[in-house]
């Protein structure tokens, strides 16, 4: 027989987290909800994971080292299904890693932790604080000059049970790790052993139950930096340290999360055992509602919801902390996002795991009520998340340790969970059912604008969508593919010329797409030319989205959902004034022919503002004009003046970001109440240039201008159509003192680009005749005229999308972005400040 047997693989289903709430019920009725970054982790169920030679090899590693610790267990039945369940904890807690030597040391790691835990408390205190100082000497002779070993204390510890735990770690670990891992790992493993002796500070009543210094504490006694540390040294560059002090603050934060978890999973349990080290018994005590004779019902709850909330608050931060590595990868010379990236991603699924394995423990005494539909609870506790959700299922069997778990639903659908990702807030989550899990999306346009960020956010989703292709007549540029990351691997590429008849079309569907299509999406093309190309555009894109609709009708292709976004065009904003704020109820403008119209009946609709965003082909993009102007002023040393008045200066104009955009979309085809409804979307806040103007120059480091004052420095143009969209009211006037296209045709501003465009290695020329009307020319229509251009998205909230982005942090890091495609030259300023 297989000693080894029952040895598991674990895998990620998705390469980013998702902020999840996972409801906990303990005994007694009570409850708390936990945010964590869910990357979907479960256990493999394929045949070939108990013959793993590598796993089984670690196995063997660990057996030797723990009959080191302990000779008279290794005699034990047990032995061995306790070395195989302390390998599989190690397998969920980093699924990705795949060392030999990693795994083993991490094994050994878990094992001496929790050995040591087992004998420092059966020791007094005053014992238990110079055991584990002789083991720091041990491990470390000259420890880092931080780690202060008491003068107060003896000079030897009689008990030496510690100490040879320490020893035999010392003599192991060696074995496996490199010179630079090894002196990583022990540094962290000293400085949990420290922090285990700064606990006696609290038990002995010396720091006054200070909840701060007890988190301080908490999340090093936790012990996961030894395995961060190991992660870092095994898989960074050098020049990836150079922001070492942001990798500490994830670290600090997964920390703190895991101890929390522990904290507030066994709380019942330490309660009943008379435990004084738990963040909820230190609050309790700090209102005066637990002592050894009396717990007050009422304070226990108010503490857990304060703990839990202290949970979830680093958790949000995670993703933080990644967005800042993220970006420090970015602005480092040498460093690399994708392996940044990688290894943080070992550090923050711990937030995930970790809950996992110490929920599933059958010392904690729980249940866990876990809702599919990712809908409330009938009662939560204050300050944290309303809504419970699932952890993913699919482990054929628990661990070692591990309780079966209940599941059960709470549905109220008049509430919603929202999360976090990055600067975009409010975002829905979706239940893990069969009609959210496994689709297909067909994406229209997708090298353009919005149907390249809608790739992006369904790429990024690869439980939810397994497979994506990609409808455009142009190749992909070169970073299609590449900024996809390991979503690229479901996203395929279909040149298609939808001006080609529909059964050539349909042909090369069928060629290629053999799968059911769930949600295809249609992206309609806007032009922003003038009246004249606007009709050629017209009937261009008219036929293109018939042809199509007829090219899916000969294929045996069955969509559940259309989605088609069209724009704020469909107000006629680009006639004169209309309704403000428009509603979606507004009734159609028939001034001029709009072929949005024809387009948008018995099809979810979604009508964005001005798009920000950044694709390489994408020149049909108000932004990039602004970057060039800014860009070239800022080298000329001239300011950057407004070309509007100060009406145009002042009014609200909503911005759509691209990315909300898209998340926005996935919601609308996802939700069944939704169906055949149009929505404005926006990023929901209000927007001015006379806002932005200020910030755009600092970003360039350049002196701005606002509007002039001088009346007569103005030209005027009213708008020809004699009637206004919304029926009533004098016809807009567009005044300007120059337009940026005017800018761009002078001699000088184009030598200065060429400087820069060498300097920075840029692609683009916009002075070429093929692209200069067209990028000028559309930035000019956004800061050129005095209407308000606003759209109301409170039907949007009514059905439960509430997504949100700061409009000007958007914009800046659209400024980044096409800087990183070559469009642009960088920004000056790194960082954005609110």
């Amino acid at each position: 027989m297989n000693p080894f047997q029952g040895l598991r693989e674990y895998e990620r289903s998705s390469p980013w987290p998702e902020k999840t709430p996972i409801s906990i019920r303990l005994k007694d009725g009570l409850s708390i909800t936990l945010t964590i970054p869910n990357f979907g982790v479960a256990a493999r169920t394929d045949d070939q994971v108990g013959s793993n030679a590598t796993l089984t090899r670690v196995a063997l590693a660990h057996a030797a080292f723990k009959s080191a610790l302990q000779p008279e267990a290794a005699l034990d039945d047990s032995f061995f299904k306790t070395c195989v369940a302390e390998v599989n904890v190690i397998k969920l807690f980093f699924p990705d890693i795949t060392s030999e030597a990693v795994l083993i040391v991490f094994t050994a790691w878990l094992a001496f932790a929790c050995a040591m835990d087992d004998v420092i408390e059966t020791l007094d205190l005053g014992d238990r604080e110079l055991v584990l100082w002789d083991s720091i000497q041990l491990l470390i002779p000259t420890p880092d000059t931080s780690l202060q070993r008491s003068e107060s204390l003896a000079p030897e510890a009689k008990d030496k049970r510690v100490q040879a735990l320490a020893r035999a770690l010392l003599d192991h670990c060696t074995r496996y790790l490199s010179p630079k891992s090894a002196d990583a790992f022990f540094n962290a493993v000293c400085r949990v052993l420290e922090a285990h002796a700064a606990e006696v500070g609290f038990l002995q009543g010396r720091n006054n139950d200070s909840f701060a210094e007890y988190l301080s504490v908490r999340s090093r006694t936790i012990a996961l930096s030894p395995f961060f540390e190991v992660i870092k040294a095994e898989y960074l560059a050098e020049p990836d340290w150079d922001f070492n002090d942001a990798w500490l603050g994830l670290q600090d934060e997964v920390s703190r999360a895991a101890g929390l978890q522990n904290d507030l999973i066994g709380l019942l349990r330490d309660i009943e055992d008379g435990e004084q080290l738990n963040a909820v018994v230190i609050l309790m005590r700090g209102f005066r509602g637990y002592d050894a004779n009396r717990l007050d019902r009422n304070i226990l709850a108010r503490c857990v919801s304060m703990v839990a909330a202290e949970h979830n608050a680093s958790a949000a931060r995670c993703f933080e902390r990644m967005t800042e590595l993220h970006r420090a990868a970015q602005n480092s010379p040498g460093s690399s996002v994708e392996r940044v990236e990688k290894v943080a991603r070992h550090i923050i699924m711990m937030c995930e795991t970790h809950l996992r394995w110490c929920s599933s423990s059958k010392r904690y005494r729980l249940e866990i009520a876990v809702d599919e539909n990712y809908t409330s609870p009938s009662s939560s506790a204050p300050n944290t998340p309303a809504t419970t959700a699932a952890f993913p299922s699919g482990e054929a069997q628990s661990l070692e340790s591990c309780a079966s778990q209940s599941r059960e639903t709470q549905a109220h659908p008049e509430q919603a969970v929202v999360h976090s990702a990055g600067i975009f807030h409010g975002l829905p989550s979706y239940p893990d059912t069969p009609e959210c899990r496994n689709l297909t999306a067909l994406v229209t346009g997708a090298t353009g604008l919005s149907g390249y960020h809608m790739v992006k956010v369904l790429a990024a989703l690869p439980q939810r969508w397994r497979k994506i292709y990609c409808l455009s007549s142009r190749a992909p540029p070169p970073n299609f593919f590449e900024d996809l990351g390991e979503g690229s691997s479901r996203v395929e590429h279909l040149a298609v010329n939808f001006l080609d008849d529909p059964s050539e079309i349909a042909q090369r569907l069928r060629e290629k797409i053999v799968e059911h299509v769930l949600h295809p999406r249609a992206t309609s093309w806007i032009s922003g030319q003038t009246p004249r190309n606007w009709r050629l555009s017209t009937r261009n894109t008219e036929n293109m989205f018939n042809n199509f609709i007829a090219a899916l009708q000969l294929t045996s292709l069955r969509p559940r959902r259309f989605m088609l976004q069209t724009g704020s065009k469909h107000y006629a904003f680009y006639l004169g004034p209309a309704f403000l704020p428009a509603f979606e109820s507004d009734p159609r403008v028939l001034l001029d022919r709009n072929f949005y119209y024809e387009q948008e009946d018995a099809l979810n609709v979604a009508r964005p503002s001005y798009i920000v965003g950044a694709v390489r082909d994408g020149t049909l993009n108000h932004l990039i004009g602004f970057g060039i102007y800014a860009a070239v002023q800022a080298f000329l040393g001239e300011p950057i003046a407004f070309p509007g008045d100060y009406h145009a200066w002042d009014r609200e104009q909503v911005q759509s970001t691209g990315m909300l955009n898209a998340y926005f979309e996935e919601w609308l085809v996802l939700t069944g109440k939704t169906a055949n409804e149009a929505f404005n979307i926006h990023d929901g806040q209000s927007f001015t240039w006379g806002r932005l103007w200020p910030y755009l120059a600092s970003w360039y480091q350049a002196e701005w201008l606002p509007p002039a004052e001088e009346e007569d420095k103005y030209r005027s143009v009213k708008l020809p159509c004699p009637t206004t969209p919304r029926g009533y009211g004098p016809q807009a006037t567009l005044r300007s003192t120059f337009s940026l296209l005017e800018w761009s045709l002078q001699p000088r501003v184009e030598e200065a680009w060429k400087d820069l465009a060498k300097r920075h290695g840029l692609v683009l020329d916009p002075f070429d005749d093929r692209y200069r009307a067209r990028i000028f020319s559309f930035s000019d229509s956004a800061v050129i005229g005095d209407a308000p251009m606003t759209t109301s998205v409170r039907k949007a909230r009514e059905f439960g999308f509430f997504g949100t982005v700061d409009s000007y942090r958007s914009i800046f890091d659209t400024f980044h972005d096409l800087a990183r495609l070559k469009l642009i030259p960088a920004p000056a300023v790194k960082e954005f400040t609110a």
